[in-house]
């Protein structure tokens, strides 16, 4: 070993001293795919790191040369004596597709950490993968924790390398006789984040050689202030939390730094994509709590406000419009979390769950449009509207809420109010419209 490789290992093990990464007797699971940067890793922690270790390469599916390497990491690691492990993973090309194989890698690795009673999975990002992550995000608009990189340990998931740049990986690699692949995805420069790797970062470092470090210096340092910043964060959510939302007005009376990270964080914890913690979607819920009503659209979701509460959902959450279709009489309708029943009979006692009506024409249940109105037992009629909103029905809800309708008339709200004008007296012929939660 050279002293420049004696350095750079003795620079690892000081960084994960230092961050608690690797503590001794611990289990680890390194994963490895052949690169530069993960060879890197298998054979410095397997010089620095006192406990168990376990290796795992995965063939995506996504190129043929994987099975190949997959199996050479295996032998690799099998010359250090750690126990090796390979999967195939079989993913399909298509979007996303680096996504998915991040997603799919990491729940192959949790498997294995779990079947051979391992403690952490060790990655082999490096200072760079960091610099370039925190350049990806702030040039689509992130937030304060947006930009503070790829923190060293996340729950099991611990990153060794973080204090290297991918080329003093690469060169220690070659130093030491190391044999690695190069993914040629790593510079298809359809990708993003090849963009960033291959354009941005080489045009920082011809501004100043340090830009790598400089990018993660400010992002450590804006860690530090993260306790002090979070700590006021919580005491706001917690005195503004209400109902699955956030108290709008209160929200915007809040300071415009912290009202920006509530609302990041109702994004965050209403399961939306990252793609809704940017500026632009941030701004979207500000202005949307500012208006005090209505709704907005985010991506992969929707903010809005109902009765002074600000809620976010994500896309699969909300509910979609009931599209017209008949009932026959006797008949079901089946809709996503409820059924509607039709059926003759003499009436008995109405109740908002089950309506004894008067009717002679064709029924057909539908979403509530604008205008629907129904009668009231006092006289006058109550819009539609105004009956869910005095339920506590969110307005974004309301599309989902079925409507038993002759025509142009609404007979019944289901589960909520019939029509006063056709309410049958108990003993009459009638038609009694059901709603049960399936």
């Amino acid at each position: 070993m050279t002293g420049g490789a004696d350095d750079l290992a003795q620079r690892v093990r000081t960084y994960c001293d230092r961050h608690g990464l690797l503590p001794d007797g611990a289990g680890v699971l390194l994963l490895v795919s052949g690169g530069a940067d993960s060879m890197c890793l298998m054979h410095v922690v397997a010089a620095v790191h006192d406990g168990p270790l376990h290796v795992l390469s995965v063939d995506h599916g996504l190129r043929p040369e994987a099975a190949a390497e997959a199996r050479s990491v295996a032998t690799a690691a099998g010359a250090l004596g750690l126990a090796a492990h390979v999967e195939a993973l079989g993913l399909a090309p298509g979007p996303a597709a680096l996504e998915r194989a991040r997603d799919a890698r990491l729940a192959a690795a949790e498997r294995v950490r779990e079947r051979e009673g391992l403690d952490l999975i060790a990655t082999g990002h490096t200072l760079t993968d960091s610099a370039e992550t925190i350049l990806f995000r702030a040039v689509r608009g992130t937030g304060r924790t947006g930009a503070l990189g790829i923190a060293p340990r996340r729950d099991r998931l611990v990153r060794p390398l973080l204090g290297l740049t991918r080329d003093e990986a690469r060169a220690w690699c070659v130093a030491r006789g190391v044999s690695f692949v190069d993914d040629p995805g790593n510079g298809n420069p359809a990708t993003a984040r090849a963009r960033v790797r291959h354009g941005l970062v080489p045009a920082l470092e011809a501004v100043h050689p340090s830009a790598q470090r400089n990018l993660v210096r400010l992002a450590d340092l804006l860690a530090d202030e993260a306790a002090v910043v979070d700590a006021a964060v919580d005491s706001a959510w917690r005195r503004l939390h209400a109902d699955g939302g956030l108290d709008a007005a209160g929200l915007c009376a809040e300071p415009v730094g912290i009202a920006r990270m509530l609302a990041r964080r109702l994004l965050s914890d209403s399961g939306l994509p990252a793609a809704a913690g940017e500026s632009a979607a941030v701004d979207v819920v500000l202005a949307r709590a500012a208006a005090g009503s209505g709704a907005s659209e985010v991506p992969g979701g929707m903010v809005s406000v109902d009765r002074g509460v600000l809620v976010a959902e994500a896309a699969g959450a909300l509910p979609s419009a009931i599209p017209e279709e008949h009932l026959p009489v006797p008949g079901v309708l089946s809709l996503p979390g409820v059924e509607v029943r039709a059926r003759a009979g003499l009436a008995d006692r109405s109740t908002p769950g089950s309506a004894w009506v008067r009717t002679t024409g064709a029924l057909v249940v539908r979403s509530p449009r604008p205008g629907d109105r129904i009668a009231l037992a006092g006289g006058g009629h109550q819009a539609v509207g105004r009956l869910l909103q005095a339920a506590g029905v969110p307005a974004r809800h309301r599309p989902a809420v079925p409507v038993v309708a002759e025509g142009g008339r609404v007979l019944w709200v289901a589960g909520h109010r019939a029509s006063a004008d056709v309410l049958a007296n108990p003993g009459e012929p009638a038609v009694n419209l059901v709603a049960v939660a399936s």
